[in-house]
């Protein structure tokens, strides 16, 4: 009698103990809910008698607090730091109970929720009662073995928590060398296997959402054949920086226990370790093994394991039940299949199974408040373990609409990184599940630059589209959005012209990258009014083809000349493309005055009156000449008296618009396509003004031309069209020295000249 009431008074203090989730902090005279006090269920509370009067307990399935009082368990509400989240789908699978008060006695007898139904002609009831009651959540395991006390300091890890997690301390990275189907792929779902003892074994791991924080609690449990748990548990802490645990010795009587991790974990997201007390678990396969891990997919999938296994009726092995939960869990996610068993995973890693796992830990633990992701975690597990699917769509949409955007999980790369490692391929994981949610399909390389719109209702994305580029769906951005063309990677180079301004944009690396695009980065066709009929001049020098226009009784050439020749000591070194020999081919090219009338470049000092002829033909071809002053003034006349404005001479495209001056704008209605090429400084160019700050500058706001008119010895007239004017204008005492690079117009000899 002795002995009994001995072993009833050691089972009564592990109880307690085990109820409080590791609380070692102490006994209180007033009921408190202990940070590390709560369960899953229920069903999990245990029995309610006068040792546990006033005690609190959490139970995460009904986001409330229950408290023990008269024998009975009473709801007594939700916990003040907890917050709802969006209202659970007609399809989800959970439960609820609308009673205030739960009897110990009844929730044993109501342990599994479909059971008594599913197995009333079996006849296994009991059975599996039993087993469904147990398994379900290992809070309610009592442990009755030595070993449920925490492991001495001699068994924790030797290495200081900052140590790398590869090291043989640790398994941060998965186990890559074990190329199982799954937990197990020669094991048919019909075989019979014979179960293994654990003797005296340590086992190191990571507990990984991000990694829990050191102090986490670890619990193992053990499991019988039935999956029930036994009397035996035993527990340890978390205790290196990145998740570390190394166990104790542990002898279990079967390979097969639950293991549970309770405590705070990093955020990648908010690159912080968050104060949440969140549990995860996972049915784990200890034979053969040193290193086993805690992490999501394995708390998702655990009770499917144990349904799978107790109840189909199609399994009669653990490791076939837990190798066909893994592989169901990839499809909901829409990873594929996997090819490591949940226990071998790490989101440090470095295999794809590793980077799914990172990925599904970011996809269901990026809610706002511990409280959500209470219930998402056991809303998706309870979905999950009932049909290997996910059938609450709202759930489904959840989860999608929490990935965050392209910026932000770059910024989560990073802070990861930040911590150890490598860090998986996780990216295209993420935009594979959001593809999958919103109904877009995966974004292959057939879809790229492809765009759709959420449609679904009760998306927080409703409306907001997505473009598939390199693998990812991100969402596009306002440019993209307005336009409704996407900047990709693929696309690179190409442009755009915006709907209102006609302002050209370039598609600069992808990633929605649409920037202002230089004039120099348009081709020259691009500038040309195609209402316009144009003429052709070949030059025979070196074959440059010319479109050329008729405007009143002058033949020009509707695009700046392209012509060098570096052996002809007038032109060496002194003409120039704009900052690169690409842009000659647009603009045409920036000559010094001597040059464009094709005379020594001495004359930039001194007067060349006796070397100008008239007509000059310059560097101009050859029946073609460099225009003067008073042939410039004859065509912004013509064009002023005909349309108003000799500003009509600018090409409709290229010009900047940054002016407080109103000025209307240019539709090239003759055909000149004047684009403002700026122009070459040289040792003119001042850095603190408004414009010509440098060598090259004044593209899209001047476009700059030489007249074969002398100003005096050092300067030359030029003609100027300027994006604040609507009049062309000539330079003749400042901005005008020889020396500057201005474009070259040719006109055509004696077409109407007097």
């Amino acid at each position: 009698m002795n002995k009994e009431w001995t072993k009833y008074l050691a089972l009564s203090v592990i109880a307690l103990s085990i109820s409080s989730c590791g609380d070692d902090s102490g006994t209180s005279t007033e009921p408190q809910i202990s940070e590390k006090t709560s369960v899953e269920t229920i069903y999990d509370l245990g029995k309610c008698d006068d040792k546990r009067e006033g005690e609190i307990v959490f139970v995460e399935e009904k986001d409330a607090n229950y408290k023990c009082k008269d024998k009975d368990w009473e709801n007594i509400g939700t916990p003040e730091s907890s917050s709802s989240t969006k209202k659970s789908s007609s399809s989800q699978k959970k439960s609820s109970s609308s009673s205030q008060k739960i009897s110990s006695s009844s929730s044993k007898g109501n342990s599994d929720k479909s059971s008594s139904s599913e197995n009333k002609s079996s006849g296994k009831d009991s059975e599996e009662k039993s087993s469904s009651s147990k398994a379900t959540s290992s809070s309610s395991v009592i442990a009755s073995s030595s070993s449920n006390k925490p492991s001495s300091s001699s068994n924790t890890p030797k290495s200081s928590s900052s140590s790398n997690p590869s090291s043989s301390n640790s398994t941060a990275k998965s186990s890559s060398s074990v190329t199982l189907n799954s937990s197990s792929s020669s094991v048919n779902a019909g075989d019979i296997i014979q179960t293994v003892a654990i003797d005296k074994q340590v086992f190191k791991g990571v507990a990984e959402k991000g990694p829990y924080s050191v102090g986490s609690v670890v619990k193992l449990y053990e499991l019988d054949k039935n999956l029930d748990s036994t009397e035996t548990s035993f527990q340890w802490k978390v205790t290196g920086k990145l998740g570390q645990f190394t166990s104790p010795e542990i002898s279990l009587s079967n390979q097969y226990a639950l293991l549970q991790v309770n405590g705070n974990f990093f955020s990648e997201y908010a690159d912080r370790d968050l104060v949440w007390n969140i549990t995860l678990k996972e049915i784990v396969d200890l034979k053969n093994r040193q290193n086993v891990n805690i992490n999501v997919l394995g708390h998702l999938a655990h009770k499917r394991v144990i349904n799978l296994f107790t109840k189909s009726g199609q399994y009669k092995n653990v490791s076939a039940a837990k190798a066909a939960a893994e592989q169901e869990l990839m499809k909901p996610f829409n990873f594929g299949s996997v090819s490591h068993s949940f226990e071998d995973l790490s989101i440090f890693g470095n295999t794809e199974d590793d980077a799914k796992l990172l990925a599904a830990a970011i996809i269901i633990t990026t809610p706002s408040t511990e409280s959500t992701l209470r219930k998402l975690l056991n809303s998706v597990t309870a979905d999950f373990a009932e049909d290997g699917k996910l059938d609450n769509t709202e759930d489904i949409v959840d989860m999608a609409d929490m990935i965050p955007n392209d910026s932000k999980i770059k910024e989560m790369r990073r802070n990861l990184e930040h911590l150890q490692k490598p860090v998986p391929p996780f990216e295209k994981y993420l935009s594979s599940f959001l593809g999958h949610a919103y109904g877009f399909g995966n974004c292959t390389d057939s879809k790229d630059g492809e765009f759709f719109k959420v449609t679904i209702e009760s998306s927080y994305n409703l409306n907001k589209q997505y473009v598939c580029e390199e693998g990812i769906w991100r969402l596009m951005n306002s440019t993209e959005r307005s336009h409704a063309k996407p900047c990709t990677a693929k696309k690179s180079g190409s442009l755009m012209e915006n709907n209102i301004t006609g302002a050209a944009y370039i598609c600069d690396g992808g990633n929605g990258n649409w920037r202002p695009a230089s004039v120099y980065e348009s081709p020259k066709e691009y500038y040309f009014n195609n209402e316009i009929k144009y003429s052709t001049l070949k030059d025979t020098r070196d074959g440059h083809e010319y479109k050329t226009v008729l405007i009143g009784l002058q033949t020009w050439m509707a695009e700046n000349l392209n012509y060098d020749n570096q052996d002809n000591e007038n032109l060496f070194e002194r003409t120039f493309c704009y900052g690169d020999d690409k842009t000659c081919n647009v603009g045409g090219r920036l000559y010094t005055w001597s040059a464009a009338m094709n005379i020594h470049p001495n004359y930039r000092m001194v007067s060349a009156s006796a070397k100008i002829s008239n007509p000059h033909q310059g560097v101009c071809p050859p029946e073609w000449h460099i225009p003067t002053y008073a042939e410039w003034k004859q065509l912004a006349d013509f064009v002023t008296r005909v349309t108003g404005a000799s500003g009509a001479l600018k090409s409709a495209k290229g010009w900047g618009t940054e002016s407080r001056i109103a000025i209307s704008e240019s539709t090239d209605p003759y055909g000149f396509s004047a684009i403002p090429t700026g122009s070459y400084l040289g040792a003119y160019a001042v850095s603190s003004g408004e414009h010509s700050r440098m060598s090259f500058d004044d593209e899209h706001f001047f476009a700059n031309f030489w007249t074969a008119t002398e100003a005096n010895k050092d300067r030359a007239v030029s003609a100027v069209l300027d994006y604040r004017k609507e009049f062309m204008g000539f330079n003749i005492d400042d901005y005008n020295q020889k020396e500057r690079g201005y474009s070259v117009r040719c006109l055509k000899d004696y077409n109407g000249l007097e």
